[in-house]
Order: C-alpha cells, then sequence, then structure tokens
C-alpha cells in the first residue's frame, strides 16, 4: 500500500512553462505541484469522481515552497508526491522535485481541504465520507503556517478575469504567483529568480471582484496581503513572503 502513497512524474519543460529569461515561472511550478496532487488523488479514490457525489471538491489553503533551482526551457524534471496523514481540518500533501541526475529543485509542503460546492464552506476530513492514506517519509518541509494579513504602503489594483477561473469558479491559486510577480519589474526578475514562496489563501476570489495588492518590497523579500470590500467592509483574501536570490 505504502508503495501507492509516492507517485512519480516525469516533465520536460516546455516554452510555454518558462519567463523570458529561460526560467520556469512561479506560475507553472504550481501548476506542476496541482497536476501532479491531481493525479494522484484520483489514483487513490479521492479525485472528482468520488467528490462531485458528494458536493465537494478540493481547495489549497495553505502552501509553502523552498527553491534551490528554477529548471529552464528543455530540461527534464522528475517530480515526487505523496500525501501525508490527515489533521483534525486538513490533507497535508509534499512534493519534491530534482533533476534526472538528481540534483534537487525544488521542495513544496502543501495543506489541503474540502469544501461544499454549494455553500462553499469547509468540510473537515472526518464528516467528508473520503478517506486519504498518509506517510512520514523523514524528509518533509514543515506544514506552512499561517500568515498575518497586514497594511503596506504600496497598493495596486486587480480585477478577476474569466481566463484565471478555475473549474471551481474562483481565481485559481496559480494565478497569484503572476500577480505576484508583476510587481517587480524585468529588470528585477532578470537578477533575481524566486527562492521561497509561502502563500496563505483566506477567502476565494470570484469573477469580477477588484482586489487591493498591498505589498512592499525590502531588498530580496516581498511581503504582500490582498483584500477586496465587501458589504460587511475589508475582507482578506490572500497573504503571501516570497524570497528571492542573486542570479
Amino acid at each position: 500500500m505504502e508503495n501507492n502513497l509516492i507517485y512519480t512524474k516525469t516533465i520536460t519543460i516546455s516554452d510555454t512553462q518558462v519567463d523570458r529569461f529561460d526560467r520556469l515561472k512561479p506560475a507553472a511550478l504550481l501548476e506542476i505541484t496541482q497536476e501532479v496532487a491531481a493525479t494522484h488523488a484520483e489514483q487513490l479514490g479521492a479525485g472528482r469522481k468520488t467528490l462531485d457525489p458528494r458536493n465537494l471538491f478540493w481547495a489549497i489553503v495553505r502552501q509553502s515552497i523552498e527553491i534551490r533551482r528554477l529548471p529552464r526551457k528543455g530540461e527534464t524534471i522528475v517530480v515526487e508526491t505523496w500525501p501525508a496523514p490527515a489533521t483534525r481540518t486538513a490533507f497535508p500533501r509534499h512534493i519534491v522535485a530534482k533533476t534526472t541526475a538528481g540534483e534537487p529543485l525544488f521542495q513544496a509542503a502543501v495543506l489541503w481541504l474540502f469544501m461544499n460546492r454549494e455553500s462553499r464552506a469547509m468540510v473537515l476530513p472526518g464528516a467528508s465520507g473520503v478517506d486519504v492514506p498518509g506517510i512520514i517519509r523523514g524528509m518533509e518541509l514543515p506544514l506552512p503556517k499561517g500568515i498575518p494579513a497586514k497594511t503596506f504602503s504600496r497598493e495596486e489594483h486587480r480585477t478577476v478575469r474569466y481566463s484565471e477561473l478555475d473549474q471551481n469558479g474562483h481565481l485559481n491559486n496559480t494565478k497569484y504567483a503572476n500577480w505576484m510577480e508583476d510587481l517587480l519589474p524585468s529588470q528585477f526578475h532578470q537578477k533575481h529568480s524566486l527562492s521561497r514562496l509561502h502563500i496563505c489563501y483566506m477567502s476565494e476570489a470570484l469573477e469580477g471582484q477588484e482586489i487591493t495588492l498591498c505589498w512592499e518590497q525590502e531588498d530580496r523579500q516581498l511581503h504582500l496581503s490582498a483584500s477586496r470590500q465587501g458589504t460587511e467592509g475589508q475582507q482578506w483574501v490572500f497573504t503571501l513572503r516570497a524570497e528571492y536570490a542573486g542570479e
């Protein structure tokens, strides 16, 4: 059974997955982690075929990523993922990626949870009727903790567009990385590469909603809190912290 709890996929980085400097885009990195997680969940009997009749869907609440090096166009990488034992509220999942020669590239820890498709309320693992076994291999990153929302000096506004939505009807988690990267100019990206990323998703961002991005950059660190105005005032959407390394 333990062999079934580890899923491996070999991927060759394509033209559409890299940025103008030939490195894997952070959004594409998140797409890779999302796709291997979804494929493995399906194999474990916790995919859409199982969740749809229960009116459930998977959603990410937190994720942290440590990057040693972003692979470049044409490189072939080996991605490995496995679920850790469920907590009371969520399903942790871990991902590691390396080259075919064994060079470590990046590692991620992600907290997934179930949401009700109609009410959009969280459904606890014990009440879901879906069992996802997990293992601990001793090589995992710590599970990501929350990042308090703060008000920073710089501000920008983004509107959620149709092309950014996923099958669940909200801004896909991978698009947050694009919003983050767009805050910094090409001159910065040319000399710096993402080395750490920690995102906390606090509420859904839906089509047509205007999101206020409140942020600051301190040398190679980026701090970002995002919110929107609702009927009850300001509502936080997500927070993130990113670190970049010099090229």
